[in-house]
């Protein structure tokens, strides 16, 4: 069958298709609730990993690539917002502040599963209130997690990057493109 994305993100698309990969999306219907209080990178981890899976039991013969991306603030998981007050709560917790955004990648073909995570320090500039509602009402927030998507925040909140920009965006490239997944992916 080949290459499937298990995902819904269009980021994730769009630097997959620009690393020259043929692949088809199947976007796979898991709980991703922490009911294992897992810590920030093995939950991410977990996550990816059974995204993969879940693709992978409807399509055997592929190679299902899969992903999932946190935001880890003082060892706490900050996922999507579930309301506009709550992405305001949140940025507003991240302002003047440093944070990690952690993803994770795996590949699930035949009996096998290989996963790669990367983590990256965001630091974000101090933010108005105002600030903080001019960005919530102008950009789509309520699927990021961290209330935040970060080529259309980078301008108005953030101060440094420390570690792979595309990372944050969801998928860990700087270590894809060095990991055996790529190398598997390559090899079809």
């Amino acid at each position: 069958m080949g290459i499937i994305l298990a995902s819904s993100s269009p980021r994730r698309k769009k630097i997959l298709e620009k690393l020259g990969y043929n692949f088809s999306i199947k976007v796979p219907d898991i709980d991703e609730k922490n009911i294992n209080q897992l810590n920030p990178i093995d939950y991410v981890i977990d996550v990816s990993m059974r995204k993969g899976l879940k693709v992978h039991q409807q399509y055997e013969n592929a190679f299902v690539l899969s992903g999932d991306t946190i935001v880890e603030f003082q060892n706490k998981i900050i996922g999507k917002p579930s309301s506009y007050q709550d992405a305001f709560e949140v940025l507003s917790l991240l302002s003047g502040k440093s944070h990690y955004v952690i993803s994770a990648l795996s590949l699930t073909y035949n009996e096998n599963q290989i996963t790669i995570f990367d983590s990256t320090r965001v630091s974000f500039k101090t933010l108005r209130k105002e600030e903080i509602k001019n960005y919530i009402n102008n950009f789509d927030v309520l699927d990021k997690a961290g209330s935040y998507n970060i080529e259309d925040a980078e301008e108005y909140f953030i101060k440094n990057i420390d570690g792979c920009y595309n990372n944050i965006v969801g998928f860990p490239e700087e270590k894809f493109l060095r990991s055996e997944i790529k190398q598997i992916l390559d090899s079809k």
